[in-house]
């Protein structure tokens, strides 16, 4: 049995990362955990540091955040943990300094990445080197969000950074997994930032081959980013009766999008571990993505999709054409992602995983 020293758990976290409003994956996950029955008897006290917004009131209220977090800090404010998500570049220094100040109090920090691609930011200029190995072998926890990005953090970092891994978790019953009925009329749906990352410009090139084969396709696009590009290359390659573009889309209206959809694609070129993939896996959708970063510790390729390179548009073509013509197939696969996603990425699941971290830490800083 443990002694009373090694018996410490975790009762009060600070949490640090964008606004729980904020788009993006980041605050998706901590919405999800904070909104988790097992995370009962933990008082989590969220930080905010960043809103959506313009550029200069946006950096305004990031300077006022940080100054308020020292001032609570000053005033004797003392949680045990310090639980940081922090992404690269300017989520990197931003977090760099509430790192620094939260580790004067004596708590232990853990580190939570959520980069799209570390090697990007390390190999961008010396002083992004130095940063992440000075950072992250001064946490008492990295979280990795998949092995992949494990192994690239003790490539770039060091072997001897203390690390972990966290899948990120979907809220299952937020997204129903209903048959889909076998239709010749099959919507493919694209949920995420609008640009080159997510591989946006492949999928575009992708419809019109595949609507040759399958003419009663459709495609919809959800999500921010270079709209305005997005609606111009559907025009020059007269698409626009096949394409619905949805913008930004907030919960209601993204579930009604799984929902309403047959298969869904992110030929990613970079990425951590898409909150959208672990969605749509819960609503019983097959996936077509790319075998990059966290990704195919998702989808397990011709299981629960179908993994493409990225870039490869041909491969992509041929992937959705399959599925689109393939009502069986997109059902059994769909029927696998979502069991899979009830085994590994549930978010009470997660969550005791989370705590269990949160308590190891504790006790090794009680130890120590």
């Amino acid at each position: 049995p443990p002694t009373p020293a090694e018996a410490v758990r975790a009762t009060h976290v600070a949490m640090i990362g964008p606004d729980l409003d904020a788009r993006g994956g980041i605050s998706t996950v901590a919405r999800a955990w904070l909104d988790s029955p097992s995370l009962s008897g933990v008082k989590v006290d969220y930080v905010g540091t960043m809103r959506d917004g313009r550029t200069l009131p946006k950096a305004a209220r990031m300077a006022a955040r940080q100054a308020r977090f020292v001032a609570r800090l000053a005033r004797g404010w003392r949680p045990q943990l310090f639980h940081v998500h922090l992404s690269y570049f300017t989520s990197f220094y931003r977090k760099l300094a509430y790192v620094q100040e939260a580790r004067a109090t004596g708590a232990p920090v853990v580190l939570h990445i959520h980069a799209p691609d570390l090697g990007a930011f390390h190999d961008a200029a010396r002083i992004h080197a130095a940063a992440m190995r000075f950072l992250f072998q001064q946490a008492d926890r990295v979280v990795a969000l998949s092995q992949s990005m494990a192994a690239e953090v003790r490539t770039l970092a060091g072997p001897d950074v203390r690390l972990d891994v966290l899948y990120n978790p979907v809220v299952l019953e937020q997204f129903a997994c209903a048959p889909r009925a076998a239709t010749d009329t099959p919507t493919v749906l694209f949920m995420g930032e609008l640009g080159q990352r997510k591989g946006t410009w492949d999928l575009v090139q992708a419809i019109p081959h595949v609507l040759a084969a399958v003419p009663g396709a459709r495609f919809r696009f959800g999500g921010n980013g270079d709209e305005a590009r997005l609606r111009q290359e559907i025009a020059a390659l007269g698409i626009e009766a096949s394409v619905d573009v949805l913008g930004w889309v907030g919960m209601d209206k993204k579930k009604a999008a799984y929902d309403s959809a047959d298969i869904y694609c992110l030929p990613s070129y970079q990425e951590g571990l898409p909150m959208s993939i672990l969605e749509a896996m819960g609503s019983g959708l097959p996936c077509v993505s790319t075998p990059i970063a966290g990704i195919p510790e998702a989808v397990r390729d011709q299981e629960t999709g179908l993994l493409v390179d990225p870039g490869d548009v041909p491969a992509l073509t041929a992937a959705l054409t399959r599925l689109c013509a393939d009502p069986g197939l997109r059902r059994r696969m769909g029927t696998a992602g979502r069991r899979f996603a009830e085994e590994r990425f549930d978010v009470d699941h997660v969550v005791l995983q989370l705590r269990d971290i949160w308590d190891d830490v504790l006790q090794s800083a009680n130890r120590s």
